[in-house]
């Protein structure tokens, strides 16, 4: 179990108290909190504490895939106004996929495994959350595409073997139509793995089929578990290991893999591969 570097309150211009949270992060690292430099710093500062005390991965949870390249004075006047509360709905979108983009340049930099958890519709009903508040089952999952949208991050670093990009859905059809084939080709990207209500046996049995002829066994990030109800944690993973053992003795039976092999893999799916992916 380890700590992970979810920096989405500094990132999103568009989440409420944006600015409060990014002069905390200043006064934090002694940076100045109005200098796009300074932001920059302490965002690299705040990575580095996170690693030094353990962490191997930032995380990053957006509505929707987005890296967009801009020059530094770009950005910086953008972040101007997103600490001024004056952009439009449209520079917030490119701000913050500049962003998600300078966390892939540091996760280059620093080793940090960059995760993506997209796809979803927050406080969804407005009532419920008014009662209950965050968390408490009114987010709703949503279209997700990373093809086109990510195409400019992966441009940059999607060649570089030492950089791991591990990408995640709610949306089920994204994983056969755009997550395999980007993982089966950049040597950064690996699939993610189910996650939220995705995480339940006929859902995972229809994802390792849809992933596993394009992409293979080899490309995803093994069964993962980044829950809060750590409860859950024992009976989601041996959940995880008998549907990846049905699914592997069913190519056996149909002669597709032999027993050698499987039994390798799925070794190899618990242990060896989350291992690699995560630098561990």
């Amino acid at each position: 179990m380890l700590p992970t570097f979810r920096p989405d309150a500094y990132l999103n211009p568009a989440a409420a108290g944006f600015a409060e949270n990014v002069d905390r992060l200043a006064a934090w690292n002694g940076t100045a909190p109005s200098s796009y430099s300074g932001y920059i710093d302490a965002l690299a500062g705040r990575r580095r504490y996170f690693r030094d005390h353990g962490a191997v991965s930032a995380d990053h949870g957006v509505l929707q895939p987005l890296a967009v390249d801009l020059s530094a004075s770009e950005a910086a006047s953008l972040f101007e106004g997103a600490r001024a509360g004056t952009l439009s709905a449209a520079e917030s979108r490119a701000f913050g996929g500049h962003m998600l983009l300078e966390m892939a340049r540091m996760s280059v930099a620093d080793g940090l495994v960059m995760t993506v958890h997209p796809g979803v519709f927050r406080n969804h009903n407005t009532d419920t959350f008014t009662r209950f508040g965050a968390d408490t089952g009114h987010d709703i999952p949503v279209t997700t595409t990373y093809v086109d949208p990510l195409r400019p991050l992966l441009e940059k670093y999607g060649n570089l073997p030492d950089f791991h990009l591990v990408l995640f859905a709610v949306d089920e059809t994204v994983y056969s139509r755009e997550i395999a084939p980007l993982a089966g080709f950049y040597p950064s990207v690996y699939v993610g793995a189910p996650w939220w209500f995705l995480d339940a046996p006929d859902a995972v049995l229809r994802f390792r089929a849809a992933v596993t002829e394009t992409a293979g066994f080899y490309r995803g990030s093994g069964f993962i578990d980044d829950t809060r109800a750590f409860l859950s944690i024992p009976a989601r993973h041996e959940m995880a290991r008998r549907l990846d053992a049905a699914f592997l003795a069913r190519l056996v039976r149909e002669g597709r893999i032999d027993i050698r092999s499987a039994e390798r893999i799925i070794v190899d799916l618990v242990d060896t591969i989350p291992r690699k992916v995560f630098k561990l």
